[in-house]
C-alpha cells in the first residue's frame, strides 16, 4: 500500500513526466482517473502544463517554462522536508 503523499509530492512526480499521455500519468503517479483529471486540469489553468499532439495524434502532455521552474523549487522544499523517498515519514 503506497503511503498518502502530499500534493507538493504529487505535483512534483507529475511535473517530471515530459510528453506523457493522461493514462501514463495516471498509473505512473497512482491516482485515480478524477484525481488525474483534477490535477491536470489545475497545473494547466496555471500554466505549468500544456497539452499537445504526439506523433500520431494522441493527446500528451508537456512542461511549459513555468512548470519546469515550480518543479525546481518543489525538488528543493521535498528535501527540504525530507519528502524524497529516502526517509520514513
Amino acid at each position: 500500500m503506497l503511503a498518502k503523499r502530499s500534493i507538493i509530492e504529487i505535483l512534483h512526480e507529475i511535473l517530471q513526466m515530459e510528453g506523457r499521455k493522461k493514462t501514463h500519468i495516471q498509473y505512473q503517479a497512482a491516482l485515480t482517473y478524477p484525481q488525474v483529471n483534477r490535477y491536470l486540469q489545475g497545473m494547466s489553468d496555471r500554466g505549468l502544463i500544456e497539452q499537445g499532439q504526439d506523433d500520431r495524434g494522441g493527446n500528451i502532455y508537456n512542461i511549459t517554462e513555468k512548470g519546469r521552474e515550480l518543479a525546481k523549487h518543489l525538488s528543493l522544499v521535498m528535501a527540504y522536508l525530507e519528502l524524497d523517498g529516502n526517509h520514513a515519514a
